[in-house]
């Protein structure tokens, strides 16, 4: 059954920039934040800094009414989101299938993945699997628990760049462009062709085939400013900025809109829904909540996965979480010094609730691809810190109604 937008309730945002007198800033002067941080709080622009805290209130019939807060203004400037794109990718390969309509055909069908194109690999076993075989569930699960790129370029090449893009726009992510595989060796060209996949029943029997692609169409982003940095380390060699304008991306606020539709899609718009029904809902937060200790097929050791593996607000840099009744409901994006965390924390015990995403860069030397960033001296103490100031607000702000 299809999840309705038979409710309105408001969704309120709240600019100010940093320096302003607002939610946000008040929290970080009153956790002393603004003084552990305050190189990150006095350069945002450098630090690409973006901060959107939403609260969850509840109206007379107890459904979320959002506000939002931004520490800085909602811009268009580029940032490479890595990983972040992996949230919309699995919501639009759940509503694809339920789009296909076609008997037999689910999330966790067998399928069987071809190659036609030189950037192409076929696949027709996944060992990580209880039946052997790649399926789009087992492929998002990957995703939302280790955040597999492996898995990701599979369900990319299975909605197509024509795909992704077209439905993107059409729910308002006009300035959205998700172009990418991640997989090395693959150019702007390679990435617009994508293998051919056909679906098998039970008995081996082919039920949907959908053939290799190619997609023509205009692939640069609408970002501003998307050159990096003062150079790109290939190997011995420093050459020139990178140009990020034939690159994946998603302005962040987007990123973060499309979090606050797959928690709470009656809080959005209609046009900001996915087609999800309630058990792609229940399906998509069981794993963006569990960590890879908690998960059977597949597995994880915990010495190459630690629970903070990709839970970077609030847990940072905890690497093995005790209280399990807090849990981060999230995606993350590392690379190249971007470091990104799109957040539903959520509190069973006590009722606490809060959206928090967060985005920094932290390159000092600003030079890409040399391994060389302040994810760990900066970045994942930033994150947890401002997700405890947050937590802490939180857990004493009084509400109407819990």
């Amino acid at each position: 059954m299809k999840i309705k937008g038979i409710i309105v309730v408001g969704l309120a945002a709240v600019y100010f920039p940093c320096g302003g007198q607002n939610l946000l800033t008040s929290i970080i002067q009153k956790d002393s934040l603004r003084t552990k941080y305050k190189e990150v709080f006095d350069h945002p622009e450098k630090y690409h800094l973006q901060v959107i805290y939403t609260q969850v209130n509840r109206d007379k019939n107890k459904k979320a009414v959002l506000k939002k807060y931004f520490l800085e203004p909602p811009t268009k400037r580029y940032y490479y989101p890595a990983s972040l794109v992996k949230l919309p990718l699995v919501a639009l390969a759940l509503e694809k299938i339920n789009g296909l309509k076609i008997n037999n055909l689910t999330k966790d069908t067998r399928l069987c993945i071809d190659s036609s194109h030189k950037c192409e690999m076929k696949e027709y076993c996944d060992t990580t699997s209880t039946s052997g075989y790649p399926s789009v569930a087992q492929y998002i699960k990957r995703m939302l628990l280790v955040s597999d790129n492996n898995a990701y370029t599979r369900i990319y090449e299975f909605l197509t760049p024509e795909y992704i893009n077209k439905q993107l726009h059409e729910m308002g992510y006009v300035n959205a462009t998700i172009n990418q595989r991640f997989k090395g060796g693959c150019d702007s060209t390679d990435n617009r062709y994508t293998n051919g996949f056909t679906f098998l029943d039970k008995d081996s029997v082919a039920i949907y085939n959908q053939p290799a692609a190619c997609y023509n169409d205009e692939i640069k982003n609408h970002a501003t400013h998307t050159i990096i940095g003062k150079g790109f380390q290939d190997g011995n060699k420093l050459l020139p900025p990178k140009n990020f304008d034939h690159n994946n991306y998603i302005p962040f606020e987007d990123e973060n809109e499309v979090l606050l539709s797959i928690i709470y899609p009656h809080a959005v718009s209609p046009a900001k829904r996915f087609n999800l029904t309630a058990e792609d809902y229940t399906f998509l937060k069981k794993y963006m909540g569990m960590l890879p200790r908690e998960s059977n097929h597949p597995t994880y050791d915990t010495k190459d996965y630690p629970d903070n593996f990709k839970k970077y607000i609030y847990f940072g840099t905890t690497e093995n979480i005790d209280d399990t009744t807090i849990r981060s409901y999230n995606i993350v994006g590392r690379a190249y010094g971007f470091l990104a965390d799109c957040a539903y924390i959520k509190d069973s015990k006590t009722g606490t609730e809060f959206f928090l995403s967060i985005l920094i860069y932290v390159n000092k030397k600003n030079i890409l691809n040399t391994n060389n960033y302040q994810y760990d001296a900066i970045g994942l103490p930033f994150m947890s810190d401002l997700g405890n100031a947050i937590y802490n607000y939180e857990l004493k702000r009084k509400k109407k109604r819990k």
